[in-house]
C-alpha cells in the first residue's frame, strides 16, 4: 500500500444539547461536507516515527492522533504519513461548527484499517470505540456525540454512557429543515465552562433550567421518533428558548443575537428553530412542517442577511474513497 484516501463527514447536534453531558439522549446528523484524511507512505529517513504518530502529526489534532494510535494498537503500526484537508468544514478562515476534529479522529483510526487493505466501512463500530477513545483522552468533558456522527453517518440517536451503541434513525417525512450560518465561530468550552459554573454557583438555577432544557430535547425526539412534524417544530422552538434561558442564568451567550433573529423568523414562518451545538455562533437549525413554510424562510433569511448553508443530513459515515 503507497496511498490511502479515507473521509468522514461533519455533523450537526439536532438536539440535547449541554443535557446529553448529563445523561439526556441527543440526537445528532452526519452532513454532506467531509474531511479528507491521506495516508501516503512514509519517506525512508522518517520510518522510525513513534508508533501512531504522524511525522506530520501537526497538522492533525491531538484526538485523531491519539485515534490513530489506539487503532495502531490493536492492528499493528502503519508506516504512513498523513495529511488532512479540512477546508470543506469551514468558510474561509472560520469554522462552522461541523465537528472537525471528531471527523479527522474517525479518518484518521479508518485509515489504518485502509492501509491494511480493509474497507473502513465495515468497520464503522470498531472505528468509532477508537475514535472515541482518542476524544475521551483529550476531552473527557465531552459527550462523544459528534464523535458517532463521523464515524456512524445517517441520524444518530445517542447516550453518553451508552456511546458505543449509538443507533441510527430514520428522517421523519414531511419534517423540513434549514441550516443558518450566524457568521460568528462560537466556542464551546467556554460556554460550557459557564455553564458547569452555575450548577456550583447556584444549584438550584442550574437543575430548573436544565430540568427546563431536557423536557424539551425529550419532547423533540418523541416527536422525530414518532414521525409528527408539528409537535417536532414545537419542541424545536422549545429547545431554543430553554437554551437561552440557561444561558441567561449562566452569565453564557448561548443564543445571540443572530441566532434569536433565526428563532423569531422561524416563529413568523410557522415554525421552530433552535442552536445546533453549545451556541454562541456557528449554525442554527430552523424546522418546519410544510415546504411553502420552509421557502418563506429562506425568503426571510435573504432579505435579512441570513446565510443559509447548503447541507443535506444523513450523509455516509467514515470510508475510503478517492479525489
Amino acid at each position: 500500500m503507497t496511498r490511502v484516501v479515507v473521509s468522514a463527514p461533519g455533523k450537526l447536534m439536532i438536539s440535547g444539547e449541554y443535557v446529553v453531558l448529563d445523561g439526556a439522549e441527543a440526537l445528532v446528523a452526519a452532513v454532506d461536507r467531509r474531511l479528507v484524511v491521506i495516508g501516503s507512505a512514509a519517506a525512508p529517513d522518517r520510518s522510525g516515527a513513534p508508533s501512531g504518530g504522524s511525522p506530520d502529526g501537526g497538522s492533525l489534532p491531538p484526538e485523531a492522533l491519539l485515534a490513530r494510535q489506539y487503532a495502531e494498537a490493536a492492528l499493528g503500526e502503519t508506516p504512513m504519513d498523513l495529511t488532512l484537508d479540512a477546508s470543506a468544514l469551514r468558510s474561509g478562515a472560520h469554522k462552522l461548527g461541523l465537528g472537525s476534529s471528531s471527523a479527522a479522529s474517525a479518518a484518521a483510526a479508518g485509515a489504518v484499517l485502509a492501509w491494511r487493505g480493509e474497507d473502513p466501512a465495515a468497520h464503522r463500530r470498531q472505528i468509532l470505540g477508537w475514535a472515541l477513545a482518542g476524544h475521551r483522552a483529550i476531552a473527557p468533558e465531552g459527550s462523544g456525540a459528534d464523535v458517532a456522527a463521523a464515524t456512524l453517518g445517517g441520524i444518530v440517536r445517542f447516550t453518553r454512557s451508552r456511546a458505543e451503541a449509538a443507533e441510527s434513525l430514520d428522517w421523519p417525512y414531511g419534517l423540513w429543515v434549514e441550516v443558518v450560518w450566524t457568521g460568528k465561530p462560537a466556542r464551546t468550552n467556554v460556554l460550557v465552562a459557564k455553564v458547569k459554573s452555575l450548577a456550583v454557583s447556584d444549584p438550584a438555577a442550574y437543575r430548573a433550567r436544565m430540568s427546563a432544557l431536557r423536557d424539551a430535547s425529550d419532547a423533540f425526539l418523541a416527536a422525530f421518533v414518532d414521525g409528527d412534524a408539528a409537535r417536532a417544530c414545537l419542541a424545536a422552538d422549545a429547545h431554543g428558548v430553554a437554551m437561552g434561558a440557561l444561558g441567561d442564568a449562566a452569565d453564557a451567550p448561548i443564543v445571540t443575537e443572530e441566532l434569536h433573529a433565526v428563532a423569531e423568523l422561524a416563529r413568523t414562518c410557522g415554525g421552530g428553530a433552535k442552536p445546533s451545538g453549545a451556541g454562541g455562533g456557528d449554525v442554527a437549525l430552523a424546522f418546519f412542517r410544510r415546504a411553502e413554510d420552509a421557502a418563506r424562510f429562506r425568503a426571510g433569511c435573504a432579505a435579512a442577511d441570513l446565510t443559509l448553508l447548503s447541507l443535506t443530513l444523513g450523509a455516509e459515515g467514515v470510508l475510503a474513497t478517492e479525489r
